[in-house]
């Protein structure tokens, strides 16, 4: 079913909304117990992927009102209008993409952002059945799709689960050498968040280009590549960072009397824009340095608003102890590979801390980008840990 009307009228908190929510519900829960009629999912899995399936109904119109992440009703508009007569409506490749994918998921009704939200609980689970398959202890990877931004995220109508999706995709084409694969799953990507794409190119030139994956001489001339190519592009570089710096700052500026952000920013945020200005490399550098730890740790206790801050703070935390800990466990940090995913993952954070401003927005960049990093380290070291002590 295609609400036509998508625009004009919001099912939320009606007993429409349940009905057509419930259905979507049922669909993925019977699929659930199907795979695990099929035993290709264990007894924890099918539990824990039937409370996931409904955490949906427990976040848009129950715990947060849906406008607190507006960008959903531009997908879910996007999906169903794709869906009704194949026409896009807002003419940008990141939303006409996302409604595209979401919208091929074969639920029963696609009515308001939830139904969306769903379709990001069937991809999500498709790939947890991929990726399940490179393992022999399941319960650590369910373990790993437990995770509460990973919950959060995928119950609403937002593009970080297809965006998390297709660069662990990438990530594990990379690690496996299927090239080809790994260049084709840069393109969605490139759509989707051309952030990610940026990071895991680079991964891509020091793994192919440098084989930095190799030794850690490679690994060096890497990263001083990285460098000369950086004082090289400078004024390209700074005009590209101070642009975004620029533009997050405008996104959170507000002097009240009614003005919007970015009419607030154009009348009143020269001075703020000044002081926002990077004038060189070294500046750069030395501002991600001192700001990581910040973005590593978002939202900071004294912003906390509501619970939600606190959990995703802890969760920051505990993520970080876990990549440690894999790191260390079994002397993984030998392992080549897992230091320049590292390296990457580093590299990555600094630039986002260097263009953070509003915490909302980060705290979703921060986990869209840590959390494909988690995985593909979590399939090093558990597929790869007798090489490593070979070598």
């Amino acid at each position: 079913m295609v609400n036509e009307y998508f625009q004009l009228i919001d099912y939320g908190g009606t007993l429409f909304y349940y009905l057509f929510e419930l259905a979507n519900f049922s669909f993925l829960g019977f699929l659930t117990l199907y795979f695990y009629k099929i035993q290709l999912i264990n007894t924890n899995s099918l539990i824990a992927w039937l409370l996931i399936f409904l955490s949906p109904l427990f976040f848009n119109y129950f715990l947060i009102s849906p406008y607190l992440f507006g960008d959903q009703f531009q997908y879910s508009g996007e999906a169903f209008l794709l869906k009704l007569n194949g026409e896009s409506y807002f003419q940008q490749p990141h939303v006409d993409f996302t409604g595209k994918i979401l919208g091929l998921a074969p639920l029963p009704n696609f009515m308001t952002v939830t139904s969306l939200a769903f379709s990001n609980k069937l991809f999500l689970f498709l790939f947890f059945l991929w990726f399940k398959r490179f393992f022999n202890n399941e319960n650590q990877v369910l373990l790993l799709f437990l995770v509460p931004s990973i919950i959060l995220y995928s119950s609403l109508a937002l593009r970080d689960s297809l965006i998390m999706i297709f660069s662990i995709l990438f990530l594990i084409s990379l690690l496996k050498n299927r090239y080809l694969l790994s260049i084709i799953l840069l393109y969605p990507i490139f759509i989707l968040k051309i952030q990610m794409f940026l990071f895991l190119s680079l991964y891509f030139i020091g793994r192919t280009l440098f084989r930095a994956h190799q030794s850690l001489a490679l690994m060096a001339l890497f990263g001083i590549f990285i460098l000369i190519l950086s004082f090289a592009f400078e004024d390209l570089i700074l005009a590209i960072v101070n642009t975004y710096r620029w533009g997050f700052a405008a996104e959170d500026f507000s002097v009240g009397n009614g003005y919007s952000s970015y009419a607030a920013w154009n009348l009143y945020g020269q001075e703020v824009k000044a002081s926002l200005e990077i004038f060189s490399i070294e500046e750069a550098i030395l501002k991600a340095f001192i700001k990581l730890p910040i973005f590593l740790s978002l939202p900071m206790p004294w912003n906390w608003s509501n619970p939600f801050h606190v959990i995703q703070t802890t969760e920051s935390i505990f993520l970080i102890c876990l990549f440690a800990y894999m790191t260390i466990k079994d002397q993984a940090y030998r392992n080549k590979e897992l230091i320049l995913l590292l390296f990457i993952l580093l590299l990555s954070s600094m630039l986002y801390s260097l263009i953070m401003a509003n915490e909302g927005t980060f705290v979703r960049y921060r986990f869209t980008l840590f959390y494909p990093f988690l995985l593909a380290a979590f399939f090093i070291t558990k597929n790869k840990n007798e090489h490593f002590k070979k070598n």
